[in-house]
């Protein structure tokens, strides 16, 4: 099988891209054969930005291979330096792993999902930990993995994993496809827990390696089937992005100059160059146009850090060890998915489900036996990028994102849904796969017009109970109007009254007529009242000053009789009962930081910093972290947090480089499913160099709601 040529993504609307390895399975169904080929699961993946990671962030870099190093430069666009890392590296180790020699068609489990992850971990853009007890149901099942938790570092990138419950067939005179449905419900947020399995067979396995060696010497250094007459269709690179370039720690960038290989030392703390004592890759020995999988095995899920470095080139980025990457559709491996929650449906609907973004869908089918239920294995059929890659004005670039919101019952915010139609044309001769056009798509169509009948049937039954409602209204000012009809008694009754209105006004003709002694009265009594008012007479006029309470920082003084003085008792900074704390006495020590929980009071809080000595600032060798617990008191719109320092903090060291963080949202109010999830603050190591590493740290509160700060730092 030779590696595929493709073209970039498209500018305008998703382009899906398909593994070579489904039309073995694909085969076998077509054939007779007792295996059955459906699809049933897909994944939405929010692939991270394309860019640089010197602080260890999960981004994409595209030349972090040496293969690919030696060939992406800027003469091309991102989104064909995205095609030709997809179609050089991984769509190009599928081809070798399924045309090596000891290569077992036979086995139910294909290699594509686990090429498509090695690819997305070698770029430095996943990486992963063990689960713990509260993310798999037993440990009968053994390790699973999740990705790293979130943080400002790692954004994970498997977002949701739902079925696909809706598959057509388009049969007419002019072509035959398959639609695929895919639908995300406006109740679902994304999968709470996305688990991982790391499986190995004969196929893939670790130890194993793959060395282009064609009958041709001169096409080894291009994909596996092409060589340098291969004609690109879309003028991509065939060149193959290999793990090992040559046979030796060194790799040429396109400018012809040498790039060297470093190795990050957790020991050491810093780089070590290849031929320096300690200085390890993460294969053991290079060999030229090769593939590596993990060495070792698969189940090491820590990470390490390299980078290669030439005159015109520097990539950096950290590397997880975790091989033989699947995802875990069985449910009852996941603690989550238990009781009422039945099924990632009902899981993705639960309390701990939110909002998310995805760019990106994976499409999953089940090879399967019908007269045997447990015999079934989940294989990848392909990838569908939602958009191209646009560039970043910050540098790099990005596949745009959208955002699926989930309703939120609290607040009051609407969520929204999202469904794609995948039409699937099957072709199983790889070489020359043939393009035809869909004239007649009747049967969406079909589909579409029912809906639309639906829609107007729904607003005439809106419109029917409109109108009924008009008609009960109108019967019922009918019943008031009918009401008032006179009958003879009512006139007589009315009769009577006016009779006796006209003997009052008679009897009291004499007090209308002389309307001035009333007026002398109404103003002896406005006078005798107004001198009440003004002490003016005998009676003296007291008030209750005990309805006039002080708030939070008012004092009322009532030392004088008749009267009451508002004093304000706080001044610019409210103290709390301990303005001054220590990182080394009052703060706790955990692994990756330092951490001390500050309770919110009213006004401007004041915190200061005393640790150091004169001109010696404290050093510390990991991440300093403020909770402000917000439990009893919420924060108010334009509430400042000061802090300050004595002697200040040294935040880049030879420990490292660190950051002073501050989070808040003790109560989870934001409904992420943790408390203190809101970063308020995050000054940086640089900041504080800025300022002779003791700088003056303003949070200002601009929207209590969102938890959104202004941070000034002085």
């Amino acid at each position: 099988m030779i590696a595929p040529l493709i073209k970039p993504i498209r500018l305008q609307g998703g382009t899906f891209y398909t593994f070579s390895s489904a039309s073995e399975d694909l085969g076998l169904s077509l054939n007779n054969s007792q295996k059955k080929f459906k699809f049933s699961t897909f994944g939405l993946l929010n692939i991270p930005d394309i860019k640089s990671s010197p602080l260890g962030e999960n981004n994409i870099g595209l030349s972090n291979t040496p293969g690919a190093y030696s060939v992406i430069d800027q003469s091309k666009t991102l989104n064909d330096n995205f095609a030709e890392s997809l179609q050089n590296y991984c769509l190009n180790l599928e081809s070798m792993i399924t045309s090596d020699p000891d290569y077992d068609p036979t086995l139910s489990r294909t290699v594509s999902e686990r090429v498509f992850y090695k690819w997305l971990k070698e770029l430095g853009a996943i990486r992963f930990r063990e689960a713990n007890a509260s993310e798999i149901s037993s440990n009968i099942f053994g390790l699973r993995w999740v990705e790293e938790d979130e943080s400002p570092v790692y954004k994970r990138v498997v977002r949701y994993v739902g079925d696909i419950n809706i598959i057509n067939s388009v049969r007419n005179n002019f072509n035959a496809f398959t639609e695929v449905y895919i639908y995300v419900p406006t109740s679902h947020g994304n999968t709470p827990t996305v688990l991982f399995n790391s499986i190995n067979d004969a196929n893939y396995a670790p130890n194993k390696v793959f060395t282009n060696s064609q009958l041709n010497p001169l096409a080894n250094e291009y994909i596996n089937g092409r060589d340098a007459a291969s004609v690109q269709p879309a003028g991509l690179s065939t060149l193959a992005f290999f793990d090992s370039d040559t046979f030796t720690y060194t790799v040429d960038d396109p400018q012809s100059t040498l790039g060297e290989y470093y190795y990050y030392s957790p020991v050491t703390n810093s780089y070590i160059q290849e031929g320096f004592p300690g200085f390890q890759w993460w294969f053991p020995n290079p060999i030229a146009n090769t593939y590596f999988l993990e060495p070792a095995a698969f189940g090491d899920s820590g990470n390490d850090k390299f980078k290669i470095e030439s005159t015109y080139k520097i990539v950096e980025y950290t590397r997880s060890r975790l091989d033989g990457i699947s995802l875990e559709f069985k449910t009852d491996v996941y603690s989550g998915i238990k009781g009422a929650i039945t099924d990632f449906g009902t899981f993705n609907e639960s309390a701990n489900a939110q909002s998310f973004d995805f760019n990106a869908v994976l499409i999953y089918y089940d090879l399967y036996d019908p007269l045997n239920p447990s015999d079934s294995t989940t294989n990848l059929f392909g990838v569908l990028f939602l958009d191209n890659v646009d560039p970043l004005a910050s540098g790099g670039g990005y596949i745009p994102r959208l955002t699926k919101y989930k309703p939120n019952s609290l607040t009051g915010d609407n969520g929204n849904s999202y469904a794609y139609r995948v039409n699937l044309k099957f072709d199983l001769n790889t070489q020359d796969t043939s393009i035809e056009t869909n004239i007649n798509n009747y049967n969406p169509f079909s589909l579409q017009l029912y809906m639309d009948a639906l829609n107007e049937m729904n607003s005439a039954v809106t419109i029917l109970m409109n109108n009924n409602q008009v008609v009960n209204d109108l019967y019922a000012e009918f019943q008031n109007l009918q009401n008032l009809v006179l009958s003879n008694a009512t006139a007589q009754q009315i009769e009577a009254r006016m009779t006796a209105l006209e003997d009052s006004i008679t009897n009291n003709a004499a007090l209308y007529a002389n309307t001035a002694n009333i007026l002398n009265l109404i103003q002896r009594n406005y006078e005798e009242i107004t001198n009440i008012y003004n002490n003016q007479t005998s009676v003296q006029m007291s008030y209750n000053l005990d309805l006039i309470q002080p708030g939070q920082g008012i004092f009322l003084d009532k030392s004088n009789a008749g009267s009451v003085q508002i004093v304000n008792t706080n001044q610019q900074f409210n103290l709390g009962t301990k303005p001054l704390i220590s990182v080394l006495n009052d703060f706790t020590t955990n692994p990756s930081s330092f951490a001390y929980v500050k309770p919110l009071i009213d006004f401007t809080n004041y915190l200061k910093i005393t640790d150091g000595s004169s001109n010696n600032p404290l050093i510390v060798d990991r991440d300093v972290v403020l909770y402000v617990d917000d439990t009893n008191k919420s924060w108010q719109k334009g509430q400042v947090l000061r802090i300050s320092f004595v002697n200040g903090i040294d935040l880049n060291n030879t420990n490292g480089k660190f950051n002073f963080i501050v989070y808040s949202d003790a109560t989870d109010y934001l409904n992420t499913g943790f408390p203190y999830s809101a970063e308020i603050g995050f000054i940086t190591y640089l900041d504080f160099e800025n300022k002779g590493n003791s700088p003056i740290i303003e949070l200002v509160c601009i929207d209590p709601a969102t938890f959104t700060f202004a941070v000034d730092i002085f």
